[in-house]
């Protein structure tokens, strides 16, 4: 080796284990990379959503939506209150704006997304009617795990109200809601007629929903509305 000195095999054999040594042992001392900050990652799965709506991984979204400190699994915001009022009066004029509202509080909202695309229907914005329809069905359709009819193929909603707005859309009217316990897990079971008087009972996995209902009402957590809703 010329302008240097010649390093044996063995040495160099040992001189590379010593700096793969050291190397790990820096690698060990070092912090882990932080977390992800779970407002940060939905902000910016927002942001990317509408800008590619309504071709979006809508169960990603939902579940970024769910994770954030913030979250809360009930509690209907007065905006969404006021727009099913307004909704089931045909009154457009005070359902739209209140629809627009409650999905700049909650983009995920599926009833808002569909009660907007109504209104906009109405008022002959064909082009807002169907993003809005497009938005609403995907996150229906991602609540969509399985089809309902047992355990092992339960819906996953982040909330109760999604619960509801899926049987809605599914053109099914709730006759009655059990909580169920299998295999470790908790179900909603609602028991619901179709539009020919059939009765079939429909499951969702709520073991996070009932996460989020205790950790509002835990000591010292601030809880907005009340006790969890278990009414559509």
């Amino acid at each position: 080796m010329r302008g240097g000195t010649e390093l044996s095999p063995m040495r160099a054999l040992a001189l590379t284990i010593l700096v793969a040594l050291v190397a790990s042992a820096a690698f060990a001392d070092a912090p882990a990379p932080p977390t992800a900050d779970p407002e940060a990652r939905y902000q910016a799965l927002l942001t990317a959503a509408k800008a590619a709506a309504p071709n979006v991984d809508w169960g990603q979204l939902r579940d970024a939506y769910a994770a954030r400190p913030s979250f809360k699994a009930f509690a209907q915001s007065a905006a969404k209150r006021r727009m099913f009022v307004a909704a089931q009066a045909s009154d457009c004029k005070t359902a739209l704006p209140a629809a627009r509202a409650a999905i700049e509080e909650a983009y995920v909202d599926a009833d808002a997304h569909l009660v907007a695309a109504f209104c906009e229907d109405a008022a002959g914005d064909a082009a807002a009617a169907q993003l809005d329809r497009d938005i609403g069905s995907g996150l229906l359709h991602s609540i969509q795990t399985g089809d309902g009819l047992s355990p092992a193929t339960a819906f996953t909603p982040i909330d109760v109200d999604e619960e509801y707005a899926l049987m809605r859309a599914l053109g099914l009217k709730v006759a009655s809601q059990a909580l169920v316990q299998q295999g470790g897990h908790a179900y909603d079971a609602l028991t619901a007629d179709n539009e020919k008087g059939q009765r079939a009972t429909y499951y969702f996995l709520v073991d996070r929903v009932l996460a989020a209902e205790s950790a509002a009402l835990a000591p010292g957590a601030v809880s907005e509305g009340g006790p969890p809703s278990r009414t559509p």
